[in-house]
Formats: structure tokens, C-alpha cells, sequence
């Protein structure tokens, strides 16, 4: 599986500083699919203060707006790059913003996930394929489901909710029966999610050919 080399670099500055860092998320499912992106996502055990010293010297810029929640920003050359520390992440019944705590390993940060097809990794330098939920499969044939059950991820973040209608849309997948029950019965939760975010997965959902 081939994955930028800006990738390698980054996993190998990692592995000598003694951290694991995987790709993660789109830019895995991309790799899947042959396709290529200039935002690539990681997910680390370092913490974000160790990820903010490794990057020193290395990456042409550090961006930490998402420092609190976890995850650093980078870019180099061509690429920005979100490292961001094993997590987990839960919405407090009348809260806008998620309450974020550190997991210990990725197969937990993977389980946090939104989708299957978001829950594969690659470890990184040596490019190994994780894929603890069977993303792959479900990406194969075309199918919407959560790694956890859906009252669970969608409990964890609701916009997940229209993120799915997102994914119908843009990549043409079928949402799990599962996946749509647990949607008709939480729809009501997207009312703690900020208009912003939900602005942006409208938009998105527009774009796409369904």
C-alpha cells in the first residue's frame, strides 16, 4: 500500500523518539481506493506537548489551535498534517463541545471512530495494516457502519448523524439497518452540535453526486 513519503518521514521521527504514529481516517481509506491527499491525518501515543517538540525542526510550520482537544497541526511542503494523541471523546448530555480523555492504545482511539471505513490504519514507517473492525469489508461492499454500536458513536459526537447522510452522498454507501434506526431516534441530539460544524457537513453533503 503506497502512502507519501512525507509519511515515512514523519513515522520514523516518531519510531526514533520511542512514539508509534499511525495514518488514520481519510487519507487511509484513500490509500485503500489508490487515491492521494495533501491532508493527512495520524494518530499518536505521544502527548501533544511531545508531538509540538518532535515537529520542531522538522515540519515548516506547527499550528496549535486544536491543541486542547488533543491534536497538533503541521505542514510540510505540500502537505498539512494533524497528529493527534490516542483518544477518546464523549458530549455531555447539553454540551456543544466534547469532553476529550486520552486513550492508551489505537485500537481504542480506532473504536472512537465514526464509520468502519474510518477505522483503518497504517503504522507508519513500517506500513502495516490495521483494520480491527472490518472497515475494509464494509468498504468493499459499499456499507455504512459504525465500529462501536450507533447509540454509542453517535452519543459520542451527533453530527456523526449527518456525517453519515455525508458519506451516503460523496461515496455512494449504504447505511447499515442498525445505522438508520439509531439516526430516527437521536436526530434530536444535533441540536447541541454547533451551526458551524453542521454548516460545514451540509456543504460537504452537497457536493456529492447523491
Amino acid at each position: 500500500m503506497d502512502v507519501p513519503d512525507v509519511a515515512g518521514e514523519l513515522g520514523a521521527l516518531f519510531q526514533r523518539a520511542g512514539y508509534q504514529l499511525f495514518l488514520v481516517g481519510g487519507a487511509v481509506r484513500g490509500a485503500v481506493l489508490g487515491e492521494t491527499s495533501n491532508e493527512l491525518d495520524f494518530a499518536t501515543d505521544a502527548r501533544p506537548r511531545e508531538v509540538t517538540s518532535l515537529l520542531q525542526g522538522w515540519a515548516e510550520a506547527r499550528y496549535l489551535v486544536g491543541v486542547r482537544f488533543g491534536t497538533v497541526g503541521a505542514r510540510k511542503g505540500q502537505y498539512t498534517l494533524e497528529i493527534t494523541t490516542f483518544r477518546e471523546e464523549v458530549y455531555a448530555e447539553d454540551s456543544r463541545h466534547p469532553v476529550v480523555t486520552f486513550a492508551k492504545d489505537v485500537e481504542t482511539d480506532l473504536s472512537r471512530r465514526d464509520f468502519t471505513i474510518n477505522a483503518m490504519a497504517i503504522r507508519l514507517p513500517d506500513v502495516k495494516f490495521l483494520d480491527p473492525f472490518k472497515g475494509l469489508y464494509d468498504l468493499a461492499h459499499k456499507r455504512l457502519r459504525t465500529p462501536l454500536e450507533p447509540e454509542v458513536s453517535f452519543g459520542d459526537d451527533p453530527l456523526r448523524m449527518l456525517r453519515a447522510a455525508r458519506f451516503i452522498s460523496t461515496l455512494g454507501v449504504e447505511p447499515a439497518p442498525e445505522v438508520t434506526r439509531a439516526i430516527e431516534g437521536m436526530r434530536e441530539r444535533l441540536e447541541i452540535v454547533s451551526a458551524e460544524r453542521i454548516q460545514g457537513e451540509l456543504s460537504k453533503l452537497l457536493l456529492g453526486e447523491r
